[in-house]
């Protein structure tokens, strides 16, 4: 089928799609009373808030306040109540009679983890340690279709894939891999270990309600393994989502998706939540002619149920969520693919992922328990339960892991004063993790390197503003852990307001992680080399330190924010898969000398009109560690990376129009000296720009977005060696630095039923 053919294919059906949940929408128009508002933070002086939800109490029909804090909402049949919510303030409630038009105050909360210093681009809050929100607004902007694209239009995280041909991917924070950094649903660490290599693409967009990056040495209060930072994905609130939400999806790539949630209002305390999301891509493609798809075929049915009860002083949570999820790539998935003879094998070199999840927390707690003390005071616990299983077969080589983990989390927040707080409690982690590669049977890493592993520890942080203008974060926490003993991890943190416009931050802390040797590092598997292992691993082991300053100023009236970060991170142990010693081998050792990361950025956001949002950012890194013997840059990997985004929003917001430019720089590669002249690459890679841009179109409830990625087709043109001999001792998939996704363009539909 020719490109046109195809698109056409698609763009049909999706209007049919479109025609479908067009009749629902237009059943849908509710009748009554148009109640006018807005509102306002008072305790900024009356500044109009930007993305709180007004709905009317016990229903999930509600509406988001726009860029001046207005609202129109319609009269949902008598009710004559209206609840307010932000993120940051207080909830406010407020009775509704024949008033129209209405002014709703709500005031910060004491917590002031979320309030909102900068509103283009991503959102840096004002807590001490540096966050930065991705809200709905910016997930929007793009196809997000998993957690993995949603960081197209961020400077601080960038995505890409870990090989030429088994779909991972990894994220860099920080200037390091995706293994250093945290990652939390609803602040419960369950993505880790295992699950990293392919766990961005676990986590629908559209399950996602707002996307946390804290940077540094961020919170110890949900464990150690944070190094670089952690990332948070708050999924949508059973009380504050609608009771029917669809999202149908489709490009030119032949991939599909559907996302399907929905929000039942049991009573005024009790809510329930499904969310659905199936995804399927069966079409191989081979841009490049190199006989391998470019990027693997993929189906995925994901299932997450919720149930939140809250009656202002018991609140608890279940969360319940399970998938299966295939990848399939190499020869025979590409229809060009021819059998041959090569070695002692004549079958494709084919790669195959399987993967079946299942995960679950339950969360308690206490609300304002303590008469005494001032309120966001309470009492917590939460307990979460993982079983994970994983087989990836990679031509001759194989590589199997499981993994069973509970974890248990005691939580006590005691805010005595408004200037001092501590936050303290217990922890205990069990992870039962096997995994093993082999080769023609062969066992390469076997069960010796299984963990069982128990790790009981207590923490406290306390937070201390001796000054308005200056707080302080402090946190210890010790670990008792069965195969590593007892280990400490502090981490500080220091907020200074120096002015109205400028906010500056400094942190310092120590991370500690016990990798998965095997599972974190497949890609390094996928070639001819021989593999090497150390006998045993020492945890990784990490101190970061930095700081950012952030000016929040306006020109001409119009808001302008500078932000500028530097961290460094050295370690005193690391897990290094090391390329270089030979090109027919891959070792993987523990650290023999020093290994640092430092990152350094500037973003700029600016609104020079009201309907328009601009953000320019450059993020420097220089990542070394000894290779070969000798301190190296880290292979495949930029060290500059611009970023330019732009949003335009029609002043009713019925037209959205956003588009993402980026470059990434040059990059080391590892040495391919030792190949035939035919196999050899250079020692670097060239930069390469990379064009997204995203038209949406909003019709009441329902909204039809359509885009392009990847618009200047840049993909890299040789990402493996020895594709004529898959089986031969040339082949190498691993060394792939550049996109492998070709140019695609999509169109999608969003239906919200209020």
């Amino acid at each position: 089928m020719s490109p046109s053919l195809k698109l056409v294919h698609v763009l049909s059906m999706c209007l049919v799609v479109m025609l479908l949940l067009l009749v629902p929408a237009q059943a849908a128009s509710p009748d009554g009373d148009t109640i006018r508002g807005v509102v306002v933070d008072i305790g900024s002086g009356g500044i109009p808030l930007k993305g709180a939800l007004v709905q009317w109490i016990g229903t999930t029909s509600g509406v988001v306040t726009d860029s001046k804090g207005s609202f129109v909402i319609v009269r949902a049949g008598k009710q004559d109540t209206l609840v307010c919510r932000a993120l940051g303030f207080s909830t406010k409630i407020i009775k509704v009679d024949a008033k129209t038009i209405l002014s709703i105050e709500v005031q910060p909360t004491t917590l002031t983890t979320l309030q909102v210093e900068a509103e283009s681009g991503p959102t840096i809050t004002k807590s001490p340690i540096k966050t930065e929100i991705i809200t709905t607004k910016d997930l929007t902007k793009a196809a997000c279709c998993s957690l993995a694209e949603s960081f197209e239009r961020n400077p601080s995280v960038e995505v890409s894939f870990s090989d030429a041909v088994s779909g991972a991917k990894q994220i860099q924070l920080l200037g390091l891999r995706g293994l250093y950094t945290q990652f939390l649903i609803e602040a419960v660490p369950t993505v880790r270990s295992l699950e990293l290599p392919f766990g961005l693409d676990h986590i629908p967009g559209h399950f996602m309600e707002s996307i946390s990056v804290s940077k540094g040495a961020s919170s110890l209060t949900t464990g150690f393994e944070a190094m670089t930072g952690q990332i948070n994905i708050c999924m949508h609130n059973p009380r504050m989502s609608p009771p029917l939400y669809v999202n149908a999806y489709v490009n030119t790539m032949e991939r599909y998706e559907l996302n399907l949630y929905g929000a039942q209002q049991i009573n005024d305390e009790l809510s329930t939540m499904t969310m659905a999301h199936v995804r399927k891509m069966d079409m191989g493609q081979d841009n490049n002619g190199d006989g391998f798809a470019d990027i693997p075929t993929f189906r995925q049915a994901n299932l997450v149920h919720r149930w939140w009860y809250n009656d202002d002083e018991v609140e608890w949570q279940v969360f319940v969520r399970g998938f299966l999820d295939r990848y399939k790539s190499g020869q025979s998935v590409v229809h060009s693919y021819m059998p041959h003879h090569d070695g002692d094998s004549s079958k494709p070199y084919d790669i195959t992922t399987d993967i079946q999840r299942l995960e679950t927390f339950v969360k308690f707690g206490l609300l304002n328990p303590f008469d005494d003390l001032e309120e966001a005071s309470g009492l917590s616990l939460v307990a979460a339960a993982i079983v994970h299983d994983q087989s990836t077969v990679f031509g001759l080589r194989s590589a199997r892991g499981a993994q069973e983990t509970f974890q248990l989390r005691g939580i006590a927040a005691l805010p005595f004063t408004r200037q001092f707080k501590i936050v303290t409690g217990f922890s205990y982690l069990y992870d039962n993790v096997r995994e093993s590669l082999e080769e023609s049977s062969l066992t390469l890493y076997g069960s010796s390197y299984d963990r069982r592993e128990h790790v009981p520890g207590v923490y406290a942080e306390a937070t201390i503003e001796p000054h308005k203008n200056l707080t302080v974060l402090l946190g210890l926490r010790n670990d008792w852990h069965n195969m590593y003993g007892s280990r400490l991890t502090p981490r500080a943190h220091v907020k200074w307001n120096a002015s109205q416009e400028l906010v500056v931050r400094a942190s310092l802390g120590r991370g500690w992680r016990v990798p998965s040797v095997i599972t974190e590092n497949v890609s390094s598997f996928i070639n001819s080399r021989n593999v090497y292992f150390d006998s045993t691993f020492r945890p990784e082991d990490a101190w970061n330190i930095g700081g950012s300053a952030t000016s929040a100023l306006t020109i001409a009236g119009k808001p302008l924010t500078i932000d500028a970060e530097l961290y460094y991170t050295r370690f005193t142990n690391q897990l290094v898969v090391d390329y270089d010693r030979s090109v027919r081998q891959v070792w993987l050792t523990n650290l023999e000398g020093s290994s640092f990361a430092a990152n350094a950025m500037l973003q700029i956001m600016f609104s020079p009109f009201e309907s328009v949002d601009l953000l320019s950012a450059v993020r420097w890194v220089d990542v070394q560690a000894p290779y070969n013997g000798g301190m190296m840059q880290r292979p495949m990997m930029s060290r500059l990376r611009i970023l330019n985004t732009i949003s335009y929003a029609s002043e009713n917001n019925e037209w959205q129009a956003d588009a993402t430019l980026s470059w990434n720089g040059p990059g080391r590669l590892p040495t391919t000296q030792g190949n035939l002249e035919r196999y050899r690459l250079g020692g670097e890679f060239p930069g390469y720009w990379r064009v997204n841009g995203q038209i949406t179109k909003r019709f009441g409830t329902l909204d039809v977005y359509m885009g392009i990625e990847n618009a200047t087709n840049f993909i890299q043109s040789n990402p493996i060696l020895g594709t004529e001999s898959p089986f031969g001792t040339y082949f190498d998939a691993s060394l792939t630095w550049g996109p492998m996704d070709p140019q695609m363009i999509y169109l999608g539909v969003r239906y919200t039923l209020y």
